[in-house]
């Protein structure tokens, strides 16, 4: 197994994982680290012997801050570029574009992620650059997860045993799905999308629960042919506890991601922060009425897709002929 460092996301799933009891063997396996790596993490990351992920964090960073310099933020000349097209609002993705469009310093670019790494370190000796980010978080933002209180949903099939058809995208009928809460959890909004021709079925739940899930999958797949009915790849919230009876209502056996492996479902994750641009977070779901949810739904599967040849979802999934776009 390859070594990579250990994420945010990794410490925290750690941590939460030790603290259901499980041995460090089995969380490594869980999280794709190796055994060594995760009793290392732990033994040289823990306070009192206690391992917190915060606190795991907090000291890697500091050590790694303490070691031998990286020698692309040790290029004066290059970071100095950098602060200068920053000091102009410029993304760190389109900093490292551009500089690496215009090879400014031959034989030396620079990754969006170092740049981010970059300003924060920076931030940290006085020199504040956050300012020129579109969202000038205090630090880096990540999804922390504490102590799962949802309970263990039982009888999960996860993604180990699914087809290995479906992560091919060979064929049109293999799903992925999720829910969007409102903010503040007022109204929800469950999706599901196609693997293969992006083609989305979204419906909005009355109470974020396993019976309402299922009492609108029922509906809302009603007009969807039975062959294009195979799989369905789901995260583990507790809207997905009734998993038998989704899966009936679906006709599609349930497949569950492994807790905190988002990129499982990647496609689900990238269409929701689609419906995002219509639903931002800040907004209430709890007035959203199932008539423009419905106009969303259909802009989006009438969206060219780079990935789809420019065709649209709606034509790749029913295999319609090409319509002009008005």
């Amino acid at each position: 197994m390859p070594y990579s460092h250990f994420t945010n996301d990794d410490r925290d799933a750690l941590q939460v994982l030790k603290d259901h009891g499980l041995g460090i063997d089995i969380v490594a396996r869980i999280i794709g680290k190796h055994p060594s790596s995760a009793y290392r993490e732990v033994r040289r990351n823990s306070s009192h012997g206690c391992y917190i992920s915060r606190k795991a964090q907090v000291a890697a960073d500091t050590r790694r801050m303490d070691s031998r310099p990286s020698p692309v933020r040790g290029n004066k000349p290059l970071m100095a570029c950098v602060e200068g097209l920053l000091q102009q609002d410029l993304s760190p993705q389109q900093i490292a574009g551009r500089i690496s469009l215009e090879d400014r310093h031959p034989g030396r670019h620079i990754s969006h992620e170092t740049i981010y790494r970059y300003i924060y370190e920076e931030a940290r000796r006085g020199n504040d650059l956050r300012q020129h980010l579109r969202q000038g978080h205090k630090t880096r933002r990540k999804h922390r997860l504490v102590k799962d209180r949802r309970g263990i949903i039982p009888n999960r099939t996860f993604i180990d045993s699914r087809p290995s058809i479906v992560t091919r995208k060979a064929r049109c009928g293999d799903w992925e799905g999720d829910t969007i809460e409102g903010s503040k959890k007022q109204g929800y909004v469950a999706t599901f999308v196609e693997r293969k021709t992006k083609y989305l079925v979204a419906y909005k739940l009355d109470h974020k629960t396993a019976k309402s899930l299922v009492k609108g999958a029922e509906k809302a797949f009603v007009s969807i042919p039975k062959k294009y009915l195979k799989t369905c790849t789901v995260d583990n919230g507790k809207e997905f506890a009734s998993h038998d009876d989704l899966a009936k209502a679906l006709r599609m056996k349930i497949y569950f991601a492994h807790p905190y492996h988002s990129w499982e479902r990647g496609l689900n994750e990238h269409t929701n922060g689609l419906i995002r641009q219509y639903l931002p977070k800040k907004r209430s779901l709890a007035d959203l009425s199932r008539k423009e949810l419905a106009k969303i739904v259909d802009r989006l599967n009438n969206r060219p897709r780079r990935s789809l040849g420019y065709r649209t979802p709606q034509e790749a999934f029913f295999n319609l002929p090409l319509a002009l776009q008005t």
